[in-house]
């Protein structure tokens, strides 16, 4: 069983977790925000896309903030998964409505995104992995926590 300085530990290293991955995510909603008037000119679809995605990484960064289970990072992970995937798709293969951007290796803001959205998805397979190898902390060590 899990002492009080030991579930402090892990609930500290939970909250800065959940700190960095939304700041994280705001600055996937930063970067796309930046992007968007060009991909709203130049494909619809694909600028309603990095709407949704903004909307998406906003209230997932919200989430973490606000709620705290540990259920929000699974979505947050599909999001960050979800992003990076269709970069990579829209630089490959190119997307259904959209193949102008294959090859495009060497945007600034696309590299941004990437970087941002592979840190969240770190983030987020750390804590994944932190809770299915650390034992629960007993409801008497967060009171004890509590305490301190």
């Amino acid at each position: 069983m899990p002492n009080a300085g030991t579930t402090y530990r892990r609930l500290t290293t939970e909250r800065l977790a959940r700190a960095a991955a939304a700041v994280l995510l705001g600055a996937v909603a930063v970067v796309h925000i930046l992007e968007l008037g060009d991909q709203l000119a130049e494909n619809k679809l694909v600028g309603y896309a990095f709407i949704a995605l903004i909307a998406a990484a906003v209230i997932a960064a919200a989430a973490l903030i606000a709620v705290p289970s540990p259920r929000v990072w699974g979505p947050v992970g599909v999001l960050a998964a979800g992003a990076l995937a269709a970069y990579l798709l829209s630089r490959t293969t190119g997307l259904p409505t959209d193949s102008l951007e294959v090859g495009n290796w060497n945007c600034t803001l696309g590299i941004a995104a990437l970087t941002t959205e592979t840190l969240v998805l770190s983030i987020v397979t750390w804590q994944l992995w932190r809770r299915r190898t650390a034992p629960e902390p007993s409801a008497t060590a967060v009171a004890e926590d509590a305490e301190l």
